[in-house]
C-alpha cells in the first residue's frame, strides 16, 4: 500500500491508517510512504536559493515545525515514540544542513538535488513507523535506497531489477515469509540508489512507482505470487473525464494495463504510466482507492487483466501544445526527411508526442510541448536543409485523446466525427497507430470543452 502526503495530514489521518491496517490484518503488508504535502517542493526551493540564508533558515524552521506538529498530535508527549521521532528528525535535519553547506560550496549538482529531495520521505516514513509501533504493531523501517538499485539518471531514475531483486531477497522476503510474525514493512517512497551509493529519485509519481517496483521484485523472488497494490489517494480513482470539464464525470471501475497506460499518458495525473510497466507482465492487480473511504467495496478503480472491452474508457485533453508543420512540394519521395526532423529534435532534447504525415509526404506535422516550441522552431531554421527547401509553421493547439478498445471500430470513429461536426469543431490533424487503443485529434484550444462534452454525449461513457 502506498500512502501519499494527503494521508499524513493530521491525527485523524494517522488513525485512518490504523483502521486500514486492521481491515487488512490477515495480509502481509508493505507501506510505501510519501513526504508530507509540500515538503519536497520546500526542500527543492531551499536548495535553489542556497545563497539566501534568510530563506534557508525560514524553510528549515517550517520543515521542522511541520513534522513536530504531526508528532505532537499522534504521540503522547515525552513517550518513547515521541522522543525517538523527535531525535530522528533532529539528526536528519542536521544532516540536511550539512548538505546545504556542501551545495553552497560546490553547487547544486544532480546527485545533491536527489539527496536533498529524499529527506521528505525519510522523515515521514519514520514517523509512520514509530506510530505503528506505538499501537503495538510489529513495524520495520527500511529506507528504499537500501533495497532499490537504479541507473544513474538522477531526478528520473529507473530500477535495475537484477540488483534490486538480490536486495529484496535478502532484506524483505525473510520478513514477509516469516510465519510467526506479521511485520509491517515501512519503506520510503520516491527514492533509490545507484550502484556506487548515490541517492537517486524516481521522478513524478515516484512513490507509486516504488510500490510497483517492490511488487515486481517480490513476484520475481518470493514464493507467494498473490500480490496486490493499493494506492491510497484523495480521489475515488480514475475518471472518464477530468472534472474541470465535467463535474459529473464517471468513475472508471475496471480497465486493463494497456488502457490504463494510455489514460495515464494522456493527462491523468493520478497515476504515472511507468508504474504500470513494472507490473503488467507479472499481472499484478493495482487498485486506486479513496483514503477517506477505506470501507468502500465498489467505487474504486482496479487495473488488472479484466476490462469491459465494449466501453470507451476515457476522454482527455492536453491544452496549449505546439503543432509544428514542415511542408514542401519539391521533395516528394525524397527519403530521410522524417529522420532529419527527428534528428534535429533529438539533438535539442525535444520530445515529440504526436506525428501526422500526408501520404504524399508533402507535409509533416508534429506536436511538442509549449515550452519547447521556440527551441524547436529555431533548431529547424538553423538546419539549413529545412530553411532552404521547406516552409515551417506552428500554432498553439489542443490534443483530444479518446481511449478504449472500442476506438478500433469504424462506427466509433464515425460517432466521434459526427459529434464534433455538431459543434462545428474542425480536426486539424489526427494520429492512431495500428491496433492502438487511443485516437488523438488535434483541435483548436478554444474548442476543448465543447469537444470533450459532445464526444462524451455521443459515446455514452458510463
Amino acid at each position: 500500500m502506498k500512502f501519499g502526503g494527503s494521508c499524513l495530514v493530521d491525527e485523524n489521518a494517522f488513525h485512518r491508517i490504523l483502521k486500514i491496517t486492521e481491515l487488512y490484518a490477515d495480509s502481509k503488508k508493505i507501506y510505501v510512504v510519501s513526504a508530507l504535502n509540500g515538503i519536497t517542493d520546500l526542500l527543492f526551493s531551499t536548495a535553489q536559493n542556497i545563497s539566501n540564508l534568510a530563506i534557508l533558515d525560514k524553510n528549515m524552521a517550517i520543515i521542522e515545525k511541520r513534522h513536530f506538529n504531526i508528532i505532537e498530535q499522534i504521540f503522547e508527549e515525552n513517550s518513547e515514540y515521541y522522543n525517538k521521532s523527535r531525535e530522528f528528525i533532529d539528526k536528519r535535519l542536521s544532516d540536511l544542513e550539512d548538505i546545504f553547506a556542501d551545495i553552497r560550496e560546490f553547487g547544486l549538482e544532480p546527485y545533491y538535488q536527489d539527496y536533498i529531495l529524499s529527506f521528505g520521505e525519510i522523515l515521514s516514513t519514520n514517523i509512520l513507523h514509530q506510530f505503528l509501533l506505538s499501537h503495538e504493531f510489529d513495524s520495520v523501517y527500511i529506507p528504499a535506497n537500501k533495497i532499490i538499485i537504479t541507473n544513474d539518471e538522477f531526478n528520473n531514475a529507473y530500477p535495475i531489477y537484477s540488483l534490486t531483486n538480490v536486495r529484496i531477497q535478502r532484506l524483505l522476503i525473510p520478513l514477509l515469509e516469516n510465519p510467526l510474525k506479521n511485520t509491517i514493512i515501512c519503506v520510503t517512497g520516491f527514492i533509490g540508489r545507484n550502484k556506487i551509493g548515490y541517492t537517486t529519485t524516481l521522478g513524478r509519481g515516484g512513490s507509486d512507482y516504488t510500490a510497483t517496483i517492490l511488487a515486481h521484485s517480490i513476484h520475481d523472488v518470493g514464493s507467494d505470487k498473490d500480490i496486490k497494490i493499493i494506492l491510497w489517494k484523495d480521489v475515488d480513482g480514475l475518471l472518464t473525464i477530468h472534472p474541470k470539464y465535467d463535474p459529473k464525470s464517471s468513475l472508471i471501475r475496471n480497465l486493463d494495463y494497456n488502457e490504463a497506460m494510455h489514460i495515464a499518458n494522456f493527462g491523468a495525473k493520478i497515476l504515472h504510466p511507468k508504474c504500470l510497466e513494472a507490473i503488467e507482465k507479472k499481472k499484478i492487480p493495482l487498485e486506486i482507492r479513496n483514503f477517506q473511504k477505506p470501507l468502500e467495496e465498489f467505487n474504486y478503480t482496479r487495473i488488472s487483466e479484466m476490462s469491459d472491452k465494449g466501453q470507451i474508457k476515457g476522454i482527455s485533453c492536453e491544452e496549449n501544445s505546439s503543432l509544428i508543420t514542415v511542408s514542401s512540394g519539391s521533395l516528394v519521395d525524397v527519403p530521410g526527411v522524417l529522420a532529419k526532423i527527428f534528428k534535429v529534435m533529438s539533438k535539442n532534447n525535444i520530445s515529440v508526442s504526436l506525428v501526422a504525415q500526408s501520404a504524399s509526404e508533402v507535409s509533416t506535422a508534429f506536436i511538442v510541448k509549449k515550452e519547447d516550441s521556440k527551441k524547436a522552431l529555431d533548431a529547424l531554421e538553423k538546419a539549413g536543409y529545412f530553411s532552404e527547401f521547406f516552409k515551417i509553421t506552428h500554432e498553439m493547439v489542443a490534443i483530444l485523446n479518446i481511449t478504449g478498445t472500442k476506438i478500433l471500430e469504424n462506427k466509433t470513429k464515425a460517432l466521434i466525427f459526427t459529434a464534433l461536426d455538431e459543434k462545428n469543431i474542425p480536426v486539424i490533424a489526427m494520429s492512431q497507430s495500428t491496433k492502438e487503443l487511443n485516437l488523438s485529434l488535434v483541435i483548436h484550444n478554444e474548442n476543448v470543452k465543447d469537444a470533450i462534452l459532445v464526444a462524451h454525449k455521443y459515446l455514452s461513457i458510463t
